[in-house]
């Protein structure tokens, strides 16, 4: 885009830049700890490059992540920074004189501090401010309006106007023309409080001791022919792949591309390297990134590639846990300014006036959206909307009475919290399979996504709930469970049977 975005700052306590480290070369502001989806590095020029967990930025960097993806980031200080998709963030020198850390700069887009380690201080348009330790603070721009949400702990705004504290569950916005801040309510729907923030990610593993030279053409078609898997992808696939510790032997298929001997470009997981096989490869991965393209035999020199794809591969066991009930939030007609945020059903609302006129007759709910208008006759100053009576989006309400009276116009904004887990999945005894090496799949997932098993969809219920007792593929251990939903992409969780669900993953190379 060739539009020009103000910058978010983030100034964080307890990330020293001194003089002589405040350069190119200079000593690690932050690193990348996770990542998913397309996430990209730039030095400040117009280069950009996609990284991966481990790598460090220093002041003058800028990372920027794509749709579908996200990013956390820990400061040297231990507080962690995610960074959610089609954001820019830059890395420079502090601007306070009181404070000697670097700023981080929302250029575009949203981010999230997750539980400070220490006190931070947060730079942004809307001014300076103070969080608490142990404080979960969340910043965007769209360019046209700022804003800086209190989820957890509290923060402090220092701004010409003098300090205006923001506490636990309020939010501060300014429009980009001089404005003074506008407080707000967050309301934090059940699953949100329900669910602690995501504790700091390990540190990088070490790098692995230098591989051993590869083997030859014909040695690489053996055994990959030969050898098991735990799952089968066909090679043009793409998303995040889910298993619950060690490494993974993945099967990547090509038959329907390319007949005869194909190569496989590898990028990641210890160096590049080119992979040959008919009909299929085995690579045995570990949790990073993963990038591959595919080029049948007799392609020409430079032709595009059949296939590619980018794969990011974490260790999850798919326990986190998922909310099969929507968040029941209740507001008041009171003019304010309300966000509710939903991880995986849309919330229930409770729209009630409080300060109705005694006796009020033929009382009604106005609500109005740029969708258009609706109206619910109501015998009480109070409403109650099932789930997905109103989607994402905002909305002004207001109750009127027979006689003409009205409460205040009130604006309520419904959001989809990037937060949310993606599936959860519940144990099932193994006497409950139906033979040897099925695998029994049950679980839950976020409201709009699609569930299938070996290119076999399954039925999802009005709950998220998805059951089923699949077989793997030919030659598989496991079964990878496919989830698709437009907000988080793609995502394969690895699900073996119950036998072996903690047992030996399979050996492969």
């Amino acid at each position: 885009m060739n539009r020009s975005f103000p910058a978010l700052g983030f100034l964080l306590a307890g990330v020293v830049c001194l003089a002589a480290s405040c350069s190119r070369r200079g000593e690690p502001v932050a690193t990348l700890v996770d990542s998913q989806g397309t996430v990209e590095r730039s030095d400040g020029s117009d280069a950009w490059t996609q990284v991966a967990p481990g790598l460090p930025f220093v002041v003058g960097d800028v990372l920027k992540t794509s749709a579908h993806a996200q990013a956390r980031l820990r400061l040297t200080n231990g507080t962690v920074i995610r960074v959610l998709e089609n954001a820019r963030i830059r890395f420079a020198r502090g601007t306070l004189a009181a404070t000697k850390g670097p700023d981080v700069n929302v250029e575009l887009g949203s981010a999230e501090v997750e539980a400070a380690t220490s006190e931070v201080a947060l730079v942004t348009a809307l001014g300076v401010a103070r969080v608490e330790r142990g404080a979960r603070v969340r910043v965007s721009s769209d360019g046209a309006r700022a804003t800086l949400e209190v989820v957890v702990g509290r923060a402090v705004l220092i701004g010409p106007e003098g300090e205006l504290p923001i506490a636990e569950g309020k939010g501060a916005r300014r429009a980009n023309d001089g404005s003074r801040p506008e407080l707000y309510e967050i309301v934090v729907g059940a699953p949100i409080a329900e669910v602690a923030p995501p504790p700091p990610a390990a540190p990088p593993a070490p790098e692995p001791p230098p591989a051993p030279a590869p083997p030859s053409a014909d040695e690489s078609r053996a055994h990959a022919q030969a050898t098991a898997a735990d799952i089968t992808l066909d090679a043009g696939d793409s998303g995040t792949i889910h298993v619950a510790a060690g490494a993974l032997a993945l099967r990547l298929a090509f038959d329907k591309l390319c007949s005869g001997e194909t190569s496989v470009e590898i990028k990641g997981q210890a160096g590049p390297r080119t992979v040959t096989g008919n009909d299929a490869v085995v690579l045995k991965v570990r949790p990073g990134v993963l990038k591959y393209v595919l080029r049948c035999a007799g392609d020409r020199r430079g032709s595009k590639p059949r296939a590619a794809g980018s794969l990011v591969i974490k260790h999850d066991s798919g326990d986190v846990p998922v909310s099969r009930r929507p968040p029941v939030n209740a507001l008041d007609a009171d003019g304010r300014r309300y966000t509710v945020l939903f991880q995986t059903r849309l919330p229930a609302l409770t729209l009630g006036w409080s300060h109705a006129p005694s006796g009020a007759t033929g009382l009604s709910l106005h609500v109005e959206s740029p969708a258009g208008s609706q109206t619910f006759p109501s015998p009480t100053a109070s409403q109650r909307l099932a789930s997905g009576t109103l989607a994402e989006g905002s909305y002004t309400w207001w109750y009127a009475t027979a006689d003409g009276r009205a409460s205040p116009k009130t604006t309520v904004t419904i959001r989809f919290d990037n937060a949310a887990p993606t599936a959860q999945f519940f144990p099932r005894r193994s006497d409950g399979e139906k033979g040897p090496g099925l695998v029994a799949v049950d679980g839950v997932t976020i409201d709009g996504a699609k569930v299938s098993v070996g290119g076999q969809s399954l039925a999802v219920d009005d709950r998220g709930r998805f059951r089923a007792t699949v077989a793997p593929l030919h030659g598989d251990d496991a079964v990878a469970v496919r989830l698709e939903h437009p907000r988080t992409g793609v995502h394969y969780y690895v699900r073996r049977p119950a036998a072996r669900q903690h047992g030996r993953l399979a050996h492969a190379h």
